[in-house]
């Protein structure tokens, strides 16, 4: 029975996941690996997690060898730190080849926005889609989650060890776990807000991200870990990218929604969003991101059984944010 490592746990996915892990296979070794230390009776006694280590991901001699250590590794903890996950994959290319170890990644469809600066839908921008090779190949080291996207995509082709990729559009959801946590997106949106005082769009606010809610990608990604521990892998790295995503939801709709609730709850002082210019839409990541289209398509994901069955982040978002 394989041996399953957890990074980020306590996360928005990971918490989900250690329970769908263990529900499917109670016999599979769990470890999960968390900060927090306050939250071990709840990994004992709901996720039924074997194993509890304390430690962040700047503990670099630990990491190598839990990844080492295990048969199947999940990182769910971070799809921006290339350092980080080049030294889970130098663990875990230790083991010797007839051991070979299987990383599972989660990544963010980020990856694939236009880098658009007008907030304007564009009707002829490029949909990335996961059943084609050829678009998974494209993915570069300066692409929001490149850095360690990259570098699983070459450890895979290397063949030290099996490589799968699932790639999250933003997400959203109720958190389960032990510990607050709202996910990336909700997040960087939510601060972003209060640095303006206000919900911030881009242009007319027609361009276009993709979403998909947490309990709709978990089971998916649980799919995975099972078939990382089940099955012998077939195709190239590059086929197993899958990409998950429920709607396409317009950045000025989703401002409309996020202003609302955090007027309510007193975190900004305007009750409805403004369209301001890219270049003040906010700093870093999120501002090019509400300037942008992020187009995908996860034909390869459904092929495999994924499918949407949850509410719109329209619907959803007041009670994920209460």
């Amino acid at each position: 029975m394989p041996s399953v490592l957890l990074f980020g746990a306590t996360g928005l996915i990971g918490s989900r996941l250690a329970i769908d892990v263990k529900k499917a296979h109670p016999d599979w070794p769990l470890t999960v690996f968390v900060r927090n230390t306050k939250v071990d009776e709840w990994f004992e006694a709901t996720a039924k997690a074997d194993r509890i280590v304390h430690g962040s991901i700047s503990d670099t001699d630990l990491v190598r060898s839990l990844s080492k250590e295990h048969d199947i590794v999940v990182n769910a903890i971070t799809s921006f730190d290339g350092d980080f996950i080049a030294n889970v994959i130098a663990g875990m290319e230790e083991r010797p080849e007839d051991s070979k170890g299987t990383l599972v990644h989660v990544s963010g469809t980020g990856n694939f926005i236009d880098n658009g600066t007008t907030g304007a839908f564009n009707p002829n921008g490029k949909v990335w889609n996961d059943d084609k090779e050829e678009d998974i190949r494209q993915i570069t080291r300066r692409m929001f989650n490149g850095g360690t996207d990259v570098p699983t995509l070459e450890a895979g082709v290397r063949g030290k060890i099996i490589t799968y990729i699932v790639c999250f559009a933003v997400t959203y959801g109720s958190n389960i776990g032990p510990a607050p946590n709202l996910g990336v997106a909700y997040n960087i949106f939510t601060h972003n807000a209060k640095q303006h005082g206000f919900v911030p769009y881009v242009g007319d606010g027609t361009a276009v991200a993709s979403a998909v809610h947490v309990a709709d990608a978990v089971p998916f990604l649980s799919k995975i870990v099972s078939i990382a521990g089940t099955e012998k892998p077939t195709g190239s790295a590059y086929s197993r990218y899958y990409i998950l995503h429920g709607e396409r939801v317009a950045w000025k709709d989703l401002s409309v929604a996020l202003a609302k609730v955090l007027y309510a709850k007193g975190t900004v002082s305007e009750p409805e969003p403004k369209s301001v210019p890219a270049a003040e839409a906010g700093e870093g990541e999120v501002g090019v991101l509400i300037a942008s289209n992020m187009l995908v398509k996860g034909d390869r994901a459904a092929r495999l059984g994924f499918k949407v069955t949850h509410r719109s982040i329209l619907d959803q978002l007041q009670e994920d944010l209460a």
